[in-house]
């Protein structure tokens, strides 16, 4: 009997000191699975260190887009064009604008207009790496010649080939390669980790 009632107080004093006792979680801290329970337990707010695609911090997570050394995306090429001319047309540095980490050159002063108007119609998906090695989870460069306007979105891929492949299937190949670029998108939400389901 004095077992149970010593166990009973050790119990009390235990959940009074855990209760009493503040959680402190400090951003800086790698978070465990722990921590992470005993704080949602007890109702503390957690505490996350999260970095923005827009920080200009080093290390920062942006998104992946494929870009040259001077940090142009489509090889040159004008995105407007792919979608007012359905051909592929090299763009001039004179008209260029940024958007999403990269530097997209124009053909004419009126597609630099319509680009700044809306970019996220004209940017090409997957950052611009190939859409059927995104089927894949791979990173492929391209050819911006084998391109594909499916559903007012621009699809480029890294040969005829490829090209082919991925455009006999499109809404499977889409939903695949959407599925596949989400590994490499920076998380919407960056408070949250990945692997646990953000």
């Amino acid at each position: 009997m004095k077992m149970i009632q010593y166990t009973l107080v050790a119990t009390c004093v235990a959940v009074f000191a855990a209760v009493d006792a503040p959680l402190k979680l400090i951003a800086s801290d790698p978070l465990d699975a722990k921590t992470s329970i005993s704080a949602i337990a007890f109702n503390e707010p957690l505490l996350a260190q999260a970095e923005t695609a827009i920080s200009k911090k080093p290390g920062a997570k942006a998104p992946k887009v494929n870009v040259d050394k001077d940090g142009v995306i489509l090889k040159g090429y004008d995105p407007v064009a792919y979608f007012k001319q359905n051909q592929a047309v090299k763009g001039d540095p004179k008209y260029s604008s940024s958007y999403g980490g990269a530097k997209y050159y124009f053909a004419s002063a009126d597609d630099k207009a319509e680009f700044d108007k809306s970019p996220a119609k004209y940017a090409p998906q997957y950052g611009g790496f190939c859409a059927n090695g995104m089927t894949k989870r791979k990173l492929n460069d391209i050819d911006p010649n084998v391109f594909f306007i499916y559903k007012g979105k621009l699809y480029v891929c890294e040969n005829k080939k490829a090209g082919d492949t991925f455009y006999s299937h499109p809404a499977a190949n889409i939903k695949k390669a959407d599925a596949n670029w989400r590994f490499y998108e920076p998380p919407s939400n960056p408070g949250f980790r990945r692997e646990l389901g953000s």
